[in-house]
């Protein structure tokens, strides 16, 4: 096999190619880091001499249908300059990971078109691992979203499955990204959202949230110079519920006559 694909299929640039196992329907290469790409993970510096090795194993992208896998060599180094001895730090897998960053990608890139059971169907890996991938990319771009330009902000509850597990969910108003997620739907949920905005800096002019006593204490008690602004669905729903009432009332004292009008004109607001 030409070393071409380690360096264009797989961008392994620095690896050397040592040879092709076929085992169970996979592809297995076998590869190293090249002496001349050695350095010492403490300093850095290239003096370095092997003190040893163990092998890895680590899940790259399939070519086909066909499994692939990095069977690496990992080399344990002594540095002459800083007199640690440590193993090389590889740079195609990120640490304590069983599976390329190639690989990590390419499960990024199939889960924007399927769901989760299927990439791990089609690449032959578990729901857990795919699940984790996902998880990982999307705390590390989405985790912590930008505040100081945002202005306008809604908070409600949703619930998370059954037995009445809820989270408290901000969202940016403006753009329509969720900026904050909180586990329950109390005051206390939100507190880690108010040191993150504290930080931020940024100016809230206008908060959305339904009318639970415990939201609006937090949004008067952390954002007091704030608007508050009670969203439609609850306005509705209340007025709804009080003209509801107000029927029922007229129904009770109404006559026969009386009771068929009313059941034939329904009021709502909408």
């Amino acid at each position: 096999m030409s070393t071409s694909i380690l360096y264009h299929g797989f961008g392994l640039i620095n690896q050397e190619y040592l040879g092709t196992d076929y085992r169970d329907g996979a592809i297995i290469y076998r590869i190293r880091t090249k002496a001349s790409e050695l350095r010492c993970s403490n300093c850095n510096s290239y003096q370095v001499r092997p003190r040893g090795n163990k092998a890895r194993t680590f899940k790259a992208p399939p070519i086909g249908k066909k499994a692939v896998y990095l069977k690496a060599t990992i080399q344990r180094l002594e540095c002459k300059e800083c007199g640690s001895i440590r193993q090389e730090k590889i740079k195609y897998a990120d640490y304590k990971k069983t599976y390329t960053r190639s690989f990590q990608r390419y499960v990024i890139d199939l889960s924007k078109l399927m769901t989760i059971q299927d990439v791990s169907k089609i690449l032959g890996v578990g729901w857990d691992m795919v699940k984790g991938i996902l998880k990982e990319y999307l705390q590390k771009h989405y985790g912590q979203p930008d505040l100081k330009g945002v202005r306008s902000i809604a908070i409600d509850e949703i619930a998370v499955e059954k037995g009445h597990k809820y989270m408290t969910v901000v969202m940016d108003l403006k753009s329509g990204a969720i900026v904050f997620v909180g586990d329950g739907r109390d005051s206390e949920s939100l507190i880690p959202f108010w040191k993150r905005l504290k930080r931020s800096g940024a100016k809230i002019e206008a908060v959305s949230i339904d009318m639970s006593p415990a939201y609006i204490e937090a949004v008067v008690k952390n954002l007091s110079a704030s608007k508050v602004v009670f969203d439609h669905f609850h306005i509705i729903k209340m007025y709804n519920d009080k003209l509801t009432e107000l029927r029922r009332d007229l129904y009770n004292f109404e006559t026969d006559a009386g009771k068929k009008t009313l059941k034939r004109h329904t009021v709502a607001i909408a």
